[in-house]
C-alpha cells in the first residue's frame, strides 16, 4: 500500500478532519493455507461530499493510528465518534433533509458548513439555504472574536486621543472606556460652589 516506511508514518499522522470517513466492519474471509474461514477486520473510507470516492480495505496498523477513537469505538462494540454537532441537534433540518446529508456523508453541523459549494445541488433543493443556516448558526454558537474587539477598542481610543488630546481611563475588568469625572462628581461640586456663593452673600450683607 506504501511505497516506504516514511509515507506510511505521514499517512497515520493525517488530522483527523481530513475529508475521510472510516467504516469498520468484520467479514469472513477464507484463509487458503488452513482452509478455514477467519474473521478480518475491513474498513470503508469514503470521501465527505463525493459519494463516488471510495475505499475498501483490510484494516492496517495505519488505519488504526489514522482514526483511533473509531478504531477503538469499533472494538468496543460502540457508536463511532461525531467531531461536531449532530444534525438532528440543528433545528433547520427535516428527517428528509438529514438523509440527503447523511447520503453523502455529512453528518454534523461543521461537515455542512465545510461542504463544497459547488456539490450544494446534491442535497437537493435546500441545500444552498441549509449551509446558509447551518454558517450562520455556528457563528452564532461561536460568539464574537474577543481578540478582534480589543483591537477595534484599542483602536477608537486612539482616535480619541488624537482628537481630544484626552486619555480615556477603562474600568477595571473591561474594555469600555470611561469619562475622567463622574456625573456624580460634578453635581456635588456644583452644590459646594452654590453654597459657598450664599456664604459670601450672606457675609457681605
Amino acid at each position: 500500500m506504501f511505497d516506504s516506511i516514511d509515507d506510511a508514518i505521514n499517512f497515520g499522522k493525517q488530522k483527523k478532519n481530513d475529508g475521510g470517513l472510516p467504516f469498520f466492519r468484520w467479514e469472513s474471509v477464507l484463509n487458503k493455507k488452513t482452509d478455514e474461514y477467519e474473521d478480518v477486520a475491513y474498513v470503508l473510507i469514503v470521501n465527505k461530499g463525493d459519494s463516488k470516492s471510495i475505499m475498501d480495505d483490510p484494516v492496517n496498523d495505519a488505519h488504526k493510528t489514522r482514526w483511533p477513537d473509531h478504531w477503538k469505538a469499533f472494538c468496543d462494540g460502540s457508536d463511532a465518534p461525531l467531531e461536531g454537532i449532530p444534525l438532528k441537534e440543528f433545528p433547520a433540518m427535516t428527517p428528509a433533509d438529514i438523509a440527503n446529508c447523511q447520503r453523502y456523508h455529512i453528518r454534523t453541523v461543521e461537515d455542512l458548513v465545510d461542504y463544497p459549494d459547488g456539490q450544494l445541488k446534491n442535497l437537493g433543493g435546500r441545500g444552498v439555504s441549509l449551509k446558509q443556516a447551518a454558517t450562520k448558526f455556528m457563528e452564532y454558537r461561536q460568539g464574537p472574536d474577543i481578540d478582534e474587539l480589543k483591537k477595534r477598542i484599542e483602536e477608537l481610543e486612539k482616535l480619541v486621543v488624537n482628537n481630544t488630546g484626552n486619555v480615556p481611563k477603562r474600568a477595571a475588568g473591561d474594555g469600555v472606556s470611561k469619562p475622567k469625572h463622574s456625573g456624580r462628581k460634578q453635581q456635588s461640586r456644583r452644590k459646594s460652589n452654590t453654597s459657598g456663593s450664599k456664604a459670601s452673600s450672606e457675609s457681605a450683607g
